[in-house]
């Protein structure tokens, strides 16, 4: 149906936008065309903002429907590699083929080497095209007495680091959907960051010390000559305290970027990451405001950059204030895992409501909602920056938000203590609960909503073996994709008499490296779920192999037990409690679930983006002065002033909006047609549904304290318990001692081979564990077992490394 394959269109049209507004973008870099460098980035954001939504791996056994010729429709994504590859030769197949090709290259990044050519591609190619025609230009031109002007030459050069500031802040911009609709997770752009701002800090030092040398070599210039003195700091200075005041500007803003840089590095960042973070903050607001009254035009080489960062985190940010408003988020569990190294568990509730009258998703949409996404966690008791954290779901609850960390770094370890006295603290009386400085109460955290990392279900769908090596904590971004998987799995075998030709994935052995026993119970018990079947079933899908590497024996055995002894659990809210409070989610971050729910996002950007443009050229042409320094900051501050208008203003018209619909929804519940007349229930108050396909109906009338909470079908209406689902189809299996990483590695491109197919390896963990990887993928490499090239028609195995980064 065309209702079905509409999400995947979209996608491959936000897909197709962002290289058609990347490559216009690069030409008129290339060409100098630098007043019309911002739109395509700004249109090419705001059509993937709208256009990008969420598409479901298989759907739901009820939704599944035969074509005329009585397959279903959504079985060819199913389709082996092989089979894809063959189905080229049809009409549109080889484009198909070539549209798949260049989204698995650009998402794939096989040893960071195709990152570093797309960011060559975009960013350093077109800039160093523009360098080199202005240079040509200028070197064709003499001055009267027969020299070079070196003042143009080295301006070249000031405008070479401005071309590359033009992408500077895009990447890291927050969701930015024009990289992100290239499978471009937030630690791929923040590289690109890296690069852009690395070549802009060479390119800019390289204009100073040029005019450095000017000065003291050509001109001998002396310090009056170049910096301002008394007589210039009053209103109504001439051209020649203008010109010195330019030098002052730019002697500041290339100390500021040789700081900038150095705070940059990696040894600094890694380190001294808050020293990193603050001076990068303060110097680069600065730096702004610096260059732009350095050079007239620098307004416009930046707008695209600027405009795409103030339109992606000014709303958000006025949202984080409502959202502190009510509470924060809430934290309606915390679990302390013993025998983990501090590790912890944080439960966030979150409702699904949507008073548009759209049912709320089901439990395995939310599910593969949850894959291969983090949220950025805000403590302002510990520290005013956000960190983020991978999000995973428990299959029992998947409208809930679930965060495990081990403390590392300060702000993990402060925050692992702090949850930790509260989970070991006695409960809190009600005259406690009023004492706002009290330990034993649950800090206030925010969450400003759910981000995408990569498409990992969509990644491990595309292979046919599957390689997942953890290290400790590491095993979390994978809790969701591995249920997800086995749904799947699940989805094909009862349909597999009327839809034979669905390819079932064939392997998924997960090699899970960790030293703490704690942390592997907790993990084993309560999502891996593995009671059902014996250590060593070979007819299992998915094969996990745990290898402990504490010096003492494990004690574990293949089966797991469930003892809720061991942990420290603290409810530090009710879930009905905790959905009342702010929701992890973001109305700016393009939510994906459909193009109705792309409209606000898009538009708020759009109106922030385009309004702004605006600003900026009516500022240069008629507020601007070219010998007026002051006058120069003025569009920026519009933008600022517009962003900030536009911000509160959609806020509130959404919690207007929010509160009238509420209010029609209860009017409903009170009116007499409230009563399910076909089942025979009464209404009374009912809350939404939770994401599971049962309504939750609040009983009061037995006079008991807490809410008792039935389950009622919202298909048969009949009472039944909630299920625990785990990876219950899975084998398990322990060993003492690191694995032998490249046997693992061997025996997988080895069986990849066999069966003419390839493999996919997916890793997360330690630096010194995801090395380990690398090498021996490399070794296997050289060894001629694997060819990475997706467009070969050829049988040969092909393996695609994905890596959940969070050191950069």
């Amino acid at each position: 149906m065309i209702i079905d394959a509409l999400p995947r269109l979209l996608n491959r049209t936000s897909f197709l936008v962002a290289l058609i507004s990347i490559s216009w973008y690069c030409i008129l870099v290339a060409t100098g065309e630098y007043i019309k460098w911002s739109y395509p980035i700004l249109i090419g954001v705001a059509t993937c903002k709208l256009t990008s939504v969420a598409t479901s791996i298989i759907r739901p056994r009820w939704q599944n429907h035969d074509d005329s010729n009585g397959s279903s429709s959504s079985s060819s994504f199913f389709n082996t590699h092989r089979q894809r590859l063959s189905s080229s030769c049809c009409s549109g197949g080889l484009l198909r083929s070539i549209y798949k090709s260049i989204a698995h290259r650009i998402s794939n990044d096989n040893h960071q080497s195709n990152l570093y050519i797309l960011s060559t591609a975009i960013i350093l190619i077109p800039c160093i095209i523009f360098y080199i025609r202005r240079v040509i230009r200028h070197l064709s031109k003499l001055t009267d007495d027969g020299h070079y002007n070196h003042d143009e030459l080295a301006n070249d050069f000031g405008k070479l680091s401005a071309a590359s500031l033009s992408f500077l802040l895009l990447p890291v911009s927050k969701h930015s959907a024009l990289l992100s609709s290239l499978n471009l997770g937030e630690i791929h752009v923040v590289r690109m960051h890296i690069y852009a701002g690395t070549f802009a800090i060479i390119a800019g030092v390289a204009h100073g010390l040029y005019y450095t040398w000017i000065w003291i070599v050509m001109d001998g210039y002396t310090y009056r000559d170049v910096f301002p003195g008394a007589e210039c700091f009053q209103k109504g200075y001439d051209k020649h305290c203008h010109t010195k005041f330019v030098n002052l500007l730019g002697i500041i803003n290339g100390v500021g970027f040789v700081i900038l840089g150095c705070m940059a590095l990696w040894w600094v960042r890694r380190h001294y990451f808050n020293i990193f973070y603050y001076v990068h903050i303060v110097l680069a607001i600065a730096l702004l405001f610096g260059l732009v009254m350095h050079y007239n035009k620098m307004i416009w080489f930046i707008a695209p950059s600027l405009l795409s960062y103030m339109a992606s985190n000014v709303p958000v940010a006025f949202e984080s204030l409502y959202k502190w408003s009510k509470g924060g988020v809430g934290i309606s569990k915390v679990v302390c895992i013993p025998d983990s190294r501090g590790c912890v568990e944080l439960t966030i509730t979150s409702t699904r409501v949507d008073y548009s009258g759209e049912k709320a998703r089901g439990g395995f949409e939310q599910q593969q909602h949850a894959i291969g996404k983090y949220v950025r966690l805000t403590v302002p008791e510990i520290s005013s920056k956000s960190h983020p954290f991978t999000e995973f779901c428990d299959p029992r609850h998947p409208q809930d938000v679930k965060i495990l960390f081990r403390p590392i770094g300060a702000f993990t370890t402060q925050l692992s203590k702090r949850l930790e006295s509260l989970v070991t603290s006695p409960e809190l009386t009600p005259s406690e609960l009023t004492v706002s400085n009290d330990t034993r109460q649950c800090p206030k955290m925010l969450v400003n909503g759910v981000s995408t990392s990569s498409d990992m279900l969509g990644q491990a769908m595309k292979h046919d073996i599957i390689e997942v090596i953890a290290g400790g904590v590491g095993i979390v971004p994978y809790i969701s994709l591995l249920a997800a998987l086995q749904d799947i799995d699940v989805e094909q075998q009862l349909n597999g008499g009327e839809q034979s030709h669905i390819q079932k994935t064939r392997h998924i052995h997960v090699h899970w490296v960790a030293r703490d026993e704690g942390l592997v119970r907790y993990i084993v018990d309560n999502y891996f779920s593995l009671h059902r079947q014996g250590a060593n079933d070979s007819n299992s899908v998915i094969k996990i192999s745990v290898h402990h590497t504490n010096e003492q024996t494990s004690s574990m055995s293949s089966t797991s037990h469930n003892d809720d002894s061991d942990t420290l659990t603290k409810y530090v809210v009710t879930p009905e409690t905790a959905r009342s409070l702010a929701s992890p989610t973001s109305l700016y971050e393009e939510s994906k679930r459909s193009l109705l729910h792309n409209v606000l996002p898009a538009s708020v950007f759009a109106s922030i983006v385009f309004g702004g443009l605006w600003i900026v050229k009516y500022c240069y042409e008629n507020i601007q002065d070219k010998h007026v320094i002051e006058t120069r900051p003025v569009s920026v501050i519009g933008i600022i002033v517009w962003s900030v208008v536009i911000s509160i203003g959609s806020l509130a018209l959404v919690k207007m909006t929010d509160t009238i619909s509420r209010v029609v929804q209860y009017s409903k519940l009170e009116s007499n047609e409230c009563v399910d007349e076909e089942n025979g229930i009464e209404c009374g108050v009912i809350s939404p549904q939770d994401g599971t396909g049962h309504f939750m109906i609040d009983d009061t009338s037995g006079g008991d304290d807490e809410d008792q909470q039935i389950e009622i079908d919202s298909a048969s209406t009949s009472v039944k318990k909630e299920e625990h689902r785990g990876l219950d189809d899975a084998s398990i299996s322990h060993s003492q001692g690191r694995p032998d990483l490249e046997s693992i590695i061997k025996t997988a491109f080895e069986s990849a081979r066999d069966e003419e197919t390839d493999v996919g390896v997916f890793m997360c963990g330690p630096s010194s564990l995801t090395t380990a990887v690398s090498r021996a993928i490399r070794h296997e490499e050289k060894r001629g077992r694997c060819v990475a090239n997706p467009l070969s028609l050829s049988h040969e195995p092909r393996a695609y490394v994905y890596q959940e980064m969070f050191e950069l």
